[in-house]
């Protein structure tokens, strides 16, 4: 006898986000060679494909169809050979997800770059600000106003403004106007 099961609250409020994909080759070149304005995209037979050694003429392409086009984009997932590349038009939340051998990086639709590294380490960047989060835990953060550095135990904080330097250290908090 067969038990019925009750799904999960996260069973229950789990949505359809995609439903197809299909993959594609984009020829970026006429058989001349010559650059086309908008690619020529062709399904491959069986759905399998080659990787270009050359992205900018030939690119293996898997493109992925929203399940509700109000509610989410199609995503485009590109094959290079030396990456592979995530990207969809949006407007907000993220656009691109780059991954490569040591990084993946993620472009957000403010511009921000956000790349996470083999070693763990994390870099920011944007137009306001830029923070680095190092392996080993030390973060280094960089905006118009200060630049701020911390070890990483937190035992050592320090402060560089424009005209002061404040630090926190080991043996106690120093804060002094810079010399200039």
């Amino acid at each position: 006898m067969t038990k019925a099961t009750t799904p999960t609250a996260p069973e229950s409020a789990i949505r359809r986000v995609w439903k197809s994909a299909q993959m594609y080759i984009a020829f970026h070149k006429d058989q001349n060679k010559r650059q086309r304005s908008e690619p020529k995209f062709w399904p491959p037979k069986y759905g399998s494909a080659s990787v270009h050694g050359d992205p900018s003429e030939q690119e293996a392409i898997v493109v992925v169809k929203a399940a509700d086009p109000e509610d989410t984009q199609d995503v485009q997932i590109k094959l290079h050979p030396g990456r592979i590349v995530v990207r969809r038009d949006a407007e907000s939340w993220w656009q691109g997800v780059a991954v490569e051998d040591h990084s993946v990086t993620v472009r957000m639709a403010d511009g921000t770059i956000i790349e996470v590294r083999h070693d763990g380490s994390v870099k920011r960047r944007s137009a306001e600000d830029e923070t680095h989060v190092e392996a080993d835990g030390s973060i280094f953060k960089w905006t118009e106003h200060a630049e701020t550095t911390m070890t990483g135990d937190g035992i050592e904080m320090t402060r560089r403004t424009e005209d002061r330097i404040t630090a926190i250290t080991y043996d106690g908090v120093v804060d002094r106007a810079r010399k200039r």
